[in-house]
């Protein structure tokens, strides 16, 4: 069962609007969900991270790349 997810927040319009043009989103809803989009993927990203550490072996790093 899918769920929908509500969230209130009160943000001053000066420093949104400004959020907006920096963004280029032409609706506050579009840049709600630019901003909801990345924070997901930060998420992702960290419970990735956290569920690797340690599981490289020294032999399997190419230190070219680093």
């Amino acid at each position: 069962m899918a769920r929908t997810k509500a969230v209130t927040v009160r943000v001053a319009e000066q420093p949104f609007r400004r959020l907006m043009r920096a963004r280029r989103a032409k609706t506050q809803s579009e840049l709600i969900n630019t901003l909801l989009a990345e924070e997901d993927e930060r998420l992702r990203s960290h419970r990735a991270l956290r569920t690797t550490t340690g599981t490289a072996r020294p032999h399997e790093l190419d230190d070219r790349l680093l």
